[in-house]
């Protein structure tokens, strides 16, 4: 990791980058409005429309056959239609800054050999015969001269998901963001054997979240942001509804999954982990999403 102050990137631009690119990982950040189906629609999946999934037959029963038995075949049984057992998983790498695809990324999904692919040279990428109904991390990494790996959580669908937007973080913005809290405290020591944890609020107006990371990390290796856009080392609130996560680096890898609870406690909203168990790899970024809709 090369810590150097990067004098030419004022940190007004510093922040609009980084909340393009919190964006840019998770396809956007839901309104207060979003459901939690919504957030994660938002996030996650594109399902399609009503008319797609069959709300809008002409019986008006909703199960999508026309005939109102529940049987997409017409024959009556009322055994209704087989859900598919493989769908397609396919969209973009991009980076997290630069908004452009990044070609020659490696994607995978851990824990599940032989589905692999290479993003082309636009970025786009496309795995085929994945489970339905099924929560995934995606990794991307291959590329450690420019980008830390990523690990991208997922719920997949119960149907071919076309526009899966997942994206990788420089290592000039991780160093950016790492020399602001080095700032704060000189004797910190980036760790590349180590991992770095994304907690995002997709909500960006439940500013005053307060994250709880457990076990708690050590001191000078978590930070939160304030109402000014700032980092603020070992604060665990987010405060900004311009750049609404919180982030633990040096953190120790844990393949399986499991070692790090995390949760969020709002003072006016109930607020849920996305993905609560989740894993942490050597140089990589892993993303959590937090879903905070208002209250009532």
């Amino acid at each position: 990791m090369n810590i150097e102050l990067h004098t030419g990137f004022p940190s007004g631009l510093a922040s609009a980058a980084l909340v393009c690119g919190l964006a840019l990982l998770g396809l956007g950040c839901a309104d207060d409005t979003s459901s939690e189906a919504d957030t994660a629609a938002a996030t996650e999946t594109e399902t399609g429309s009503e008319e797609e999934t069959g709300g809008n037959e002409a019986s008006g029963d909703g199960d999508g056959d026309g005939d109102g038995d529940g049987d997409g075949d017409g024959d009556g049984d009322g055994d209704g239609d087989p859900l598919p057992t493989e769908i397609t998983v396919s969209g973009e790498v991009a980076d997290f800054l630069g908004m452009a695809g990044i070609p020659g990324a490696n994607i995978s999904v851990k824990d599940m050999p032989g589905f692999e692919t290479v993003s082309d040279e636009e970025g786009k990428y496309s795995i085929d015969g994945l489970p339905p109904s099924t929560e995934v991390f995606f990794l991307i990494d291959g590329n450690a001269e420019t980008y830390w790996g990523g690990v991208r959580p997922a719920h997949l669908p119960d149907m071919d998901l076309t526009k899966l937007q997942l994206g990788q973080i420089s290592n000039e913005l991780i160093d950016l963001q790492l020399n602001i809290v080095i700032q704060q405290d000189p004797e910190i020591v980036p760790d590349e054997t180590k991992s770095i944890v994304i907690v995002r609020l997709l909500q960006p107006t439940a500013t005053g979240a307060t994250v709880n990371f457990d076990p708690e990390p050590p001191p000078s290796s978590s930070y939160g942001v304030t109402a000014n856009n700032q980092p603020l080392l070992d604060s665990n609130e987010i405060n900004s509804s311009l750049l609404p996560f919180w982030v633990a680096f040096n953190v120790e890898p844990d393949a399986d999954g499991g070692a790090y609870t995390v949760t969020v406690d709002h003072p006016e909203r109930e607020c849920e982990v996305l993905h609560p168990v989740f894993p942490t790899l050597p140089r990589f970024v892993t993303l959590i999403d937090v879903n905070c809709p208002p209250a009532g």
